[in-house]
């Protein structure tokens, strides 16, 4: 016994002309060429033929429907008929019309559910298109290309804050793509949260292997850190992009950069003196002793880590105090924290990280104080030892230019 390919629980009735899959009653088209299932029916015909052959049904139905009518009207007479409720606006295209209906009959079939939405936004109907969307994240598996979609068609409707709920489902999935980050970063900054993409854009630029990865970020960040009161950031990044990742800068931005260079004077802010950091353990567990405020911890080094992170209790006992505000997010440990931004000056044995961007999170393994992340490192000229593989922080990081 077979079953509908769409309708697990219904008794197959025959098979599709076309990909021979087991159909139902419901799922038969009767087609020029056979009986087919309703994606076939629609792949052979397409959006043409399928208007052209609407237009008929719709002429045969309404020389009926004038027929019918004019028996009412005689056989009534004056008889007042009963006033139905609205039902909505019906759907104007047959292709979308077509698409619903094959979506509806298998309404999780990734293909179908971003099919309808592609068609949708070429129409430049971006409301359906997410509205239509939402239906599928109600009740489906996760779909990152049709969530990506959605985010597009958020945009043309300027409703940023909605983008920034997808583009946060995108980053829990794939904490690591460096695009999803910088997404982020952008819609919050349309939506007046300056400081917390500043902490994107940074996580976006930690998880970049490369210039290529990279640039998307750093060439946004110099619009956000002015508003989010950290100019220098934008200056750090740049000059990370350009020595460590050996990126090419427009010139332009460039020139922004060294003029906030001079005017911010970020001289204060960078790296100052030479520290070689222990090389990568067979459990690649850098563990590195950090000081704020004369008080000492234990941090590990994490490259993939956007903003440095230290613990509540270590916080507590530098006596670090947390900015007010919405809390950002970083990734360490393997995992995304959120916390409470704050800055503060690191000693890392003979170098000195200036005005450190930090968040306060919780979930660090015991004996573990913080996570040395980008937001120190890319204070330094950073130099990667042939020797050993490790790291050595080698003085203020170098100017792009």
């Amino acid at each position: 016994m077979a079953f509908c390919f769409a309708h697990a629980a219904v008794e197959a009735t025959g098979t599709c002309d076309d990909c021979k899959k087991p159909i139902c009653t419901k799922c038969t088209k009767g087609t020029l060429d056979g009986f087919m299932c309703p994606p076939c029916a629609q792949k052979r015909y397409g959006r043409q033929k399928l208007i052209v052959w609407t237009k008929i049904s719709a002429v045969a139905v309404l020389l009926v429907g004038l027929a019918v009518f004019g028996l009412i009207v005689v056989g009534k007479g004056s008889e007042r008929s009963t006033a139905r409720p609205d039902a909505g606006p019906a759907e104007k295209d047959p292709f979308i019309q077509t698409l619903r209906e094959t979506r509806d009959l298998a309404p999780c079939d990734k293909e179908s559910a971003r099919k309808l939405v592609l068609e949708l936004m070429e129409l430049h109907r971006y409301a359906d298109a997410v509205d239509d969307a939402a239906g599928y994240f109600a009740k489906c598996d996760d779909f990152p290309k049709l969530r990506s979609n959605v985010i597009y068609a958020l945009h043309q409707l300027g409703r940023n804050a909605e983008a920034v709920k997808h583009e946060t489902a995108l980053i829990t999935r794939d904490p690591y793509d460096s695009d999803y980050w910088w997404w982020r970063g952008e819609d919050r900054s349309r939506t007046d949260e300056p400081e917390r993409a500043l902490a994107d854009y940074r996580q976006s630029i930690a998880n970049s292997d490369s210039d290529r990865f990279s640039k998307s970020a750093v060439s946004r960040i110099l619009d956000t850190a002015g508003p989010a009161g950290r100019p220098c950031e934008a200056v750090a990044a740049i000059d990370y992009h350009a020595g460590f990742h050996h990126g090419s800068v427009h010139r332009d931005l460039i020139a922004r950069a060294r003029g906030l260079d001079q005017t911010s004077q970020c001289a204060r802010t960078r790296g100052q003196g030479e520290q070689r950091l222990p090389p990568p353990g067979d459990a690649d567990n850098v563990q590195v002793t950090v000081s704020i405020g004369g008080v000492e911890g234990t941090f590990l080094i994490e490259t993939r880590c956007g903003t440095t992170m230290v613990s509540p209790a270590f916080a507590q006992l530098a006596q670090l105090a947390p900015r007010p505000g919405p809390p950002i997010e970083t990734i360490a440990v393997g995992a995304i924290r959120s916390g409470a931004p704050a800055t503060a000056t690191l000693a890392i044995g003979g170098a000195s990280a200036p005005e450190t961007e930090l968040v306060v999170a919780d979930g660090l393994p015991p004996g573990i104080d913080g996570v040395l992340g980008l937001s120190a490192l890319w204070k330094f000229t950073l130099t990667l030892r042939d020797d050993d593989g490790g790291f050595t922080l080698d003085g203020p990081a170098a100017a792009a230019n």
